[in-house]
């Protein structure tokens, strides 16, 4: 996923990747909300899955050097 946006920047700053990566970030949570309501339709083995993923979403901005470019986690399956 591309963070450059509209910006015709040769450098384009860190704050403004960061805020970038965690709006899309934030996103990917948000959409991923449903899989760990108390009755959700999901076998215990999912929503565990889901849990994963949506905890190395939650670690992801510690590990993330700022580039214009961004490869969150997959969700699963």
């Amino acid at each position: 996923m591309n963070l450059r946006g509209l910006r015709d920047e040769a450098t384009i700053p860190d704050d403004y990747l960061i805020d970038r990566m965690r709006m899309h970030r934030d996103d990917a949570l948000s959409r991923s909300d449903w899989t760990q309501l108390p009755d959700v339709a999901l076998t215990a083995a999912k929503v565990a899955e889901w849990a994963t993923y949506r905890q190395q979403l939650r670690d992801f901005p510690a590990t993330w050097t700022p580039a214009e470019t961004l490869d969150l986690p997959d969700p699963p399956a």
